[in-house]
């Protein structure tokens, strides 16, 4: 097609986001054939020309065994620490991410570390990923000053529309303790998430419809 046409004649000049183009286009068959292995080799030299986004989707490649290569987790630790020295925001999500799951308090500040950059200029993914650490330092001290300010993040962030942090508020609405539990709110939020198909929501909002005929039929018996 012209606009492939287009994408490989800027690519020659050695532009890195057109040649990270064309691998996507041969990935998926968009104005030209299906073909992994060029797809493949496309996101390669991308790479190598410090694209990072062709780095971080390399690192999926290798994690998910896709585009017909083995899974290799050493290969998907190095491409995701390539493309997060190149700039990648998902990259450096996921590498705090990493970090943070050692549970180890060093690897938390360096996690905290490497988020600062993104957190300053309130990446979404980031802010989730801070938020969902300090309520998990804030349950884990009894702190309720840190868990209220953790809340008041994913509030923010969901009032954006921001569906991780929504899902995660749900679910809080949903079992009450760190908030008060409110099954109709809940209800609300798996419902949207649900419309968007966004992952495990439908089976949160039948567990909230559910909650919510028991404590009808219980509040029917009392009278």
């Amino acid at each position: 097609s012209g606009a492939f046409q287009e994408m490989q004649r800027i690519a020659n000049t050695g532009n890195a986001q057109a040649i990270y183009n064309l691998g996507y286009m041969h990935q998926v068959g968009q104005g030209t054939t299906r073909d992994e292995k060029k797809a493949l080799q496309y996101y390669q030299d991308a790479s190598n020309k410090g694209f990072g986004q062709a780095s971080y989707t390399l690192a999926q490649v290798y994690r998910n065994g896709s585009l017909g290569v083995t899974k290799n987790s050493q290969k998907y630790k190095e491409f995701l620490d390539k493309a997060s020295n190149q700039g990648s925001d998902d990259a450096i999500v996921e590498s705090a991410k990493l970090l943070f799951e050692q549970g180890k308090p060093e690897y938390d500040q360096l996690a905290v570390q490497k988020l600062l950059p993104l957190l300053r200029k309130g990446s979404q993914p980031a802010v989730h990923l801070k938020a969902i650490y300090d309520l998990s330092i804030g349950v884990k001290n009894k702190n309720p000053i840190m868990q209220q300010q953790a809340v008041e993040s994913l509030q923010g962030l969901a009032k954006k529309g921001y569906a991780p942090s929504l899902m995660v508020l749900g679910n809080m609405l949903a079992n009450g303790g760190i908030v008060d539990q409110d099954l109709e709110q809940a209800k609300n939020i798996f419902t949207r998430l649900a419309a968007a198909n966004y992952p495990n929501a439908k089976e949160s909002l039948v567990k909230v419809e559910e909650a919510i005929s028991a404590q009808k039929a219980a509040k029917a018996n009392k009278k």
